[in-house]
């Protein structure tokens, strides 16, 4: 398994992740980052096409093993 290079992912990315990874929902996530639903499912369809997963729930779980979110940290956090 390789390891995702940090040129792959911004902080914007990240911080989407960790939304992602807390149970936020577009609408919140779309508050919270001050852009519209559709621009935040924009986003998410590119990192689920980018690291090739079909769904949030695998994005995330991607993430952890990967190392991009501390694993036994709560709430979620960019490494």
């Amino acid at each position: 398994m390789t390891l995702v290079s940090d040129d792959l992912i911004n902080d914007r990315d990240r911080q989407l992740i960790v939304m992602l990874a807390t149970g936020y929902t577009t609408t919140r996530i779309a508050r919270e980052m001050r852009l519209s639903r559709y621009t935040v499912a924009e986003r998410i369809g590119k990192l689920l096409d980018r690291f090739a997963c079909s769904n949030r729930s695998q994005l995330v779980a991607y993430c952890y093993a990967h190392e991009l979110l501390h694993v036994g940290v709560w709430p979620p956090a960019c490494s």
